[in-house]
């Protein structure tokens, strides 16, 4: 158990590694579009989000491969109502989720690089070719026919047109590279779909388990609100019995003060005043 638990919290581990991937690909965006760039800091960018999506593409298969791995032994085991494998398929279906979570964030972050890098390439297409219309350029992004059509503009345009083209052609280039990326991610992403849809059972139990502790945590609380209520009656009760006792005893101590000063043989008040005086 203490060897699940160790690759448990490691794999939690390289899920956050896999969400500061994320916040990595987002800076070098945010950093590509932050103004005009020379080929040489784009390029180099460029190389860097590249290294970034090998990263992640490995970690998160492996990953995956750790999860259904994971889920084959719990499924291979032989008791389903110890609290080992209870606790198993609680820490497998939060891996699932955790994972899933990390790559959608990783999934939107290609989607918005995507959308960035076709508005350069519509903007570069329009340079060189003023008289393009959108239909024309959507077609040379998301079509096969896109080489052709940006051929076709190469011998149409300008020489200085020619190396704006060329820029747009790697930018392309660039552009069906992350549109491969994004569909890896889905590809991965109905894996574990499907994965927390089988672990429906842990789901039903820990909604179980709630809604038990809820209604526990309520009856406990009315428990504590009677005891409260009681203890409060108790404390009145207490301090009203010790100001009687009190008040009783002040009133011994002042009728025997009284006593003592008026009707004692030895008080100035007593007896023996009265028979000096007569």
């Amino acid at each position: 158990m203490d060897d699940f638990l160790t690759k448990s919290k490691k794999f939690f581990s390289d899920v956050n590694q896999l969400k500061s991937y994320s916040a990595s690909f987002e800076h070098l965006g945010s950093q590509k579009n932050s103004g005009i760039l020379d080929k040489k800091t784009e390029k180099m960018l460029n190389n860097q989000m590249e290294a970034i999506n090998n990263k992640f593409r490995k970690l998160s298969n492996e990953l995956k491969d750790r999860l259904q791995e994971a889920t084959s032994e719990i499924s291979d085991s032989q008791s389903n109502e110890n609290f080992m494998y209870k606790t198993k398929k609680i820490h497998v279906h939060s891996q699932t989720k955790a994972l899933t979570s990390a790559i959608n964030e990783y999934r939107d972050a290609q989607y918005q690089y995507k959308k960035e890098e076709e508005e350069k390439f519509k903007l570069q297409f329009f340079i060189a070719r003023p008289d393009a219309n959108e239909d024309e350029i959507s077609e040379c992004i998301n079509e096969d026919r896109g080489e052709s059509i940006l051929a076709s503009a190469f011998a149409l345009g300008s020489n200085s047109a020619k190396g704006i083209l060329d820029e747009a052609k790697n930018r392309k280039t660039n552009i069906q590279k992350i549109a491969t990326m994004i569909q890896e991610l889905i590809e991965m992403l109905k894996i574990l779909n499907d994965a927390i849809y089988q672990q429906h059972d842990v789901v039903d139990n820990i909604e179980q388990d709630i809604t038990t502790a809820h209604e526990n945590t309520a009856a406990a609380n009315i428990d504590l609100e009677a005891a409260l209520d009681y203890q409060i009656r108790a404390s009145r009760l207490k301090k009203i019995l010790i100001g009687i006792v009190v008040t009783i005893v002040v009133i011994i101590v002042i009728f025997v003060v009284i006593k003592i000063a008026f009707f004692s043989d030895y008080s100035p008040y007593g007896k023996h005043q009265y028979n000096v005086i007569f």
